[in-house]
């Protein structure tokens, strides 16, 4: 109960494991029932209840090689499982990687489980065969880490976190494609300060009850379950909820006498309230929390799904990267090329190749959207900013952006692209459709090649989208202070993205114009800056003839012009507009 607590605080979701984790408690429950010598009616119910977890949550068939090692080991040793419970579970695993479709099409057929299943039959079939089946462990290993394609991207994961002793190698190209996609935030160990703030306190009080919890159930599967719970959490901190699971039992010894029990969940209570000032006592000593966030936010994802809906068609179908595909499909209702929630090798490929193709040629990611009739590109800024293990260039097998590739067109310069059109922008995310009409965005302060030396660094991008009024006003400073213009600039864009005030706004154009007069500052760069101040807090006639007037005295004439003639359209009335313009056109004929 407490545990979803925590995490719901920090921000995270309830996940399938929250289904899952009660039909496992059930399965092993029925399962012990049998061996206990219990009634039949156990060893009938654990497979229903295995075949619902496996169709509930993938992670379960890595459950199912605990369940079926520890009953052939049993088998070998004592002889006592019960038959009917060997064929129903072993029945249950092999059927569920046949007929559910997630298994079938990862081959789970091949899988650890599923090879331990069969060696559990085996030994039932002929006495002395009993002990032979002990190899079965030894080929489940062979098939879980080569073989089978529903594990065969973990095995990989565990075999580079031993290598590389849990530090991801410079070069990408010494991992494995699986083992680049999956060693990534969820599925990377946990750090020091996510132990303490999980599971400090249920540590501390399940260390009381452990003698007791290894007398009583020295012969039960739950004597295992600790230790391979805690082992998974240290590969995998997605499976924190393994472990909050396996300690139950040593805190219920723990706390058989009603003042120890009120005390442990006082105290567990407390942690689930104070969580985030915990969090902050943690911080403070030292120890950072791993944060392995996109710069994707929550209303960015709204404007993306809301103009999902309104500006495409059913039957367009994406092709963006694997965490996004999800929602996309699941709330924006639209097909997509790879996806979250089907893992198969074939998908996993697809994602690959996505990366890779990302960071090639225009044609050569237009060939591969047209191979997976995919209508539409989801790009993000992440691609190119993130450079870290987390990152898609990572995953691709680069550790430096190509130039003329497609994501630095997508990036900096969309107007250059031949068969991708620019269709959606956002902070962060920009839309590509195939053979599509390009529309005009306002401009966005990542996605701007002069501010690159600004938000290249990942925290300072992820700061602009989180904090742009802090950051603004911290890179207004900066800019005074270091004689940059472009600090003052960005400050600028992203502070009236932000709602700053127009008098904050004037004073800041008022700078960067002072900088142009200074010789410091081109009028290219004061020329969209000023566009900027008129998107955001115009119309403003008098801003804009100012800006025409700066256009005409550099020699820009069109540019001048099309100022002047907006400015008419703003105040018709304007005299000094219309005289400007007549003699600035006068002087251009004539030279």
């Amino acid at each position: 109960i407490l545990l979803p607590a925590l995490l719901r605080t920090r921000g995270e979701s309830l996940y399938r494991e929250t289904v899952a984790l009660p039909l496992l408690v059930w399965t092993g429950w029925a399962v012990e029932s049998a061996l206990a010598g219990g009634r039949k009616a156990f060893s009938l119910a654990a497979p229903l209840l295995f075949i619902a977890a496996l169709a509930a949550w993938k992670v379960t068939g890595f459950v199912s090689v605990l369940l079926f090692l520890y009953m052939l080991i049993r088998q070998c040793r004592k002889g006592d499982v019960p038959r009917l419970l060997a064929v129903t579970m072993a029945s249950a695993q092999i059927l569920a990687s046949l007929f559910l479709s997630h298994m079938r099409h990862d081959t789970a057929i091949l899988s650890a489980g599923s090879v331990l299943a069969v060696f559990l039959l085996l030994s039932f079939i002929r006495p002395r065969w009993r002990h032979l089946a002990l190899a079965g462990p030894f080929f489940a290993l062979v098939s879980g880490f080569f073989f089978s394609g529903s594990t065969g991207h973990v095995g990989a994961v565990i075999l580079a976190k031993l290598r590389f002793l849990f530090s991801h190698p410079s070069d990408p190209l010494m991992l494995s494609p699986d083992a680049r996609l999956f060693w990534v935030s969820g599925y990377t160990s946990p750090a020091p300060a996510e132990i303490l703030l999980l599971f400090a306190v249920p540590l501390a009080a399940a260390a009381f009850g452990l003698r007791r919890f290894r007398e009583t159930c020295s012969h039960s599967i739950l004597l295992w379950l600790l230790p391979v719970a805690l082992s998974g959490y240290l590969f995998f901190d997605r499976l924190h909820v393994f472990l909050a699971l396996a300690l139950v039992p040593p805190i219920a010894f723990a706390c058989r006498r009603l003042p120890a029990a009120s005390a442990v969940l006082l105290v567990l209570a407390l942690q689930s309230v104070l969580v985030i000032s915990l969090a902050g006592v943690i911080e403070g000593s030292g120890l950072d929390f791993r944060d392995g966030g996109s710069l994707l936010g929550d209303s960015e994802l709204d404007m993306l799904l809301e103009w999902t809906a309104d500006r495409t068609r059913e039957d367009d179908a994406f092709m963006s990267f694997w965490h996004l595909s999800g929602l996309i499909s699941a709330y924006g209702s639209r097909p997509v090329v790879t996806h979250t929630f089907f893992e198969n090798d074939a998908n996993r490929k697809t994602i690959i190749e996505f990366a890779e193709r990302t960071f090639q040629s225009e044609d050569s990611l237009v060939s591969f959207m047209r191979r997976h009739d995919a209508d539409l590109y989801v790009y993000q800024a992440d691609f190119i900013l993130d450079s870290s293990s987390q990152g898609l260039l990572y995953l691709s097998g680069l550790d430096e952006v190509p130039d003329n590739c497609a994501a630095l067109q997508m990036h900096f310069a969309p107007g250059t692209l031949d068969s991708l059109a620019l269709v959606f922008q956002g902070p962060s995310t920009r839309v590509f459709r195939l053979r599509g009409e390009p529309l005009d965005y306002p401009a966005q302060p990542l996605f701007k090649m002069r501010y690159y030396h600004i938000f290249g660094d990942y925290d300072a991008a992820r700061a602009a989208l989180a904090l742009p009024a802090a950051t603004s006003r911290n890179l207004a400073w900066r800019g005074r202070e270091w004689g940059d213009p472009h600090m003052v600039s960005a400050a600028l864009l992203l502070a009236s993205g932000a709602g700053m005030s127009v008098n904050d706004a004037t004073g800041m154009l008022q700078e960067l114009a002072t900088s142009y007069f200074g010789g410091t500052y081109g009028i290219e760069y004061l020329e969209e800056d000023f566009l900027v101040y008129l998107h955001y807090y115009g119309p403003d006639p008098a801003v804009r003839l100012d800006l025409a007037r700066l256009l005409a005295s550099e020699g820009l004439v069109e540019s001048s012009v099309s100022q002047y003639r907006l400015v008419l359209q703003e105040d018709p009335a304007c005299t000094e507009a219309i005289e400007e313009m007549e003699l600035l056109l006068n002087r251009h004929e004539k030279g």
